[in-house]
C-alpha cells in the first residue's frame, strides 16, 4: 500500500500512542507471540537463519546422538512428501523443533492448495503445535491472506490461535489495519488480562511499524 505523508503520520502517531502506553506482556521472559515474531523473521532472513541453525545445530545435537538421527530421518521423511495433505499431517504431529523451518519451507512448495486448507483448519484448531507452524507458513508465504484471516478472526475458537494470527498479521496486513489490531490488542487484554494472548496484536504492531518505516516520521 502506497502511503502519502499525511497517512504516515497519521499511522505513526496511532503507533506512538500505542507504544507509549503498552508493551509486551513480559520482557523477560518472551511470550509465545515474541517467539514466533523472532522465528519468523529469521526464516525470512535465510542466510542468517542458515548459520543461526547451524550454530543450533552443535549445541542441541552435542551429546544427543539419537535425537539427531531421530530428526534427520523426520526431516528425510518430510522432504519426500508429494501432497499437501501429507505436509498437513506433519504440521498436526508433534515434530522436533529443530526440523519447524524444513516444514515450512515444505508447505510452500504447495503453496496454491495448502493455503487455503491451513487457514480453514485455524479457525477451529486446538493444536498449537499446528497452529505455531501454520503461522510461519502464513507469514512467509506469497499470498495476501490478511483480508481471510481478519474477516473470520472473531470466529477463531481459539485464543492463542487469535494471537498468533496477529502475528501473521504483522507481516502480512497494511497500514490501513493499525486501528484494528490495537482494537484487538485491547479485546484481548481485557478478556484475558493474565494470559499473553495480547502480545500478538503488540508484535503483529511493531512489525507493520516497521515493515513501513513509519518511525522514520517521528518527530
Amino acid at each position: 500500500m502506497e502511503m502519502n505523508d499525511k497517512d504516515k503520520c497519521m499511522y505513526q502517531k496511532l503507533l506512538d500512542k500505542f507504544f507509549r502506553e503498552n508493551a509486551a506482556k513480559d520482557k523477560e521472559i518472551p511470550s509465545a507471540a515474541a517467539i514466533a515474531n523472532f522465528q519468523i523473521k529469521l526464516l525470512l532472513a535465510p542466510e542468517t537463519n542458515e548459520k543461526i541453525q547451524g550454530f543450533m545445530n552443535e549445541i542441541v545435537f552435542k551429546g544427543q546422538q539419537r535425537r539427531e538421527k531421530n530428526v534427520s530421518a523426520e526431516k528425510s521423511e518430510m522432504e519426500a512428501a508429494t501432497t499437501y495433505e501429507q505436509v498437513i499431517g506433519f504440521m498436526r504431529r508433534d515434530i522436533d523443533v529443530m526440523n519447524r523451518d524444513v516444514l515450512v519451507k515444505q508447505a510452500l512448495k504447495f503453496e496454491d492448495t495448502i493455503i487455503p486448507e491451513i487457514i480453514k483448519r485455524l479457525k477451529t484448531s486446538l493444536n498449537s503445535g499446528f497452529i505455531e507452524i501454520a503461522t510461519m507458513v502464513l507469514s512467509a508465504c506469497s499470498k495476501d491472506i490478511s483480508g481471510e484471516l481478519i474477516g473470520y478472526f472473531d470466529d477463531v475458537r481459539n485464543p492463542y490461535a487469535q494471537s498468533m494470527i496477529l502475528v501473521a498479521l504483522g507481516f502480512k496486513a497494511d497500514a490501513a489495519c493499525i486501528p484494528w489490531l490495537i482494537e484487538k490488542h485491547k479485546e484481548l487484554k481485557r478478556l484475558y488480562p493474565n494470559e499473553t494472548y495480547y502480545d500478538g496484536a503488540y508484535y503483529g504492531l511493531y512489525e507493520i511499524e516497521d515493515r513501513y518505516n513509519l518511525y522514520e516520521k517521528k518527530k
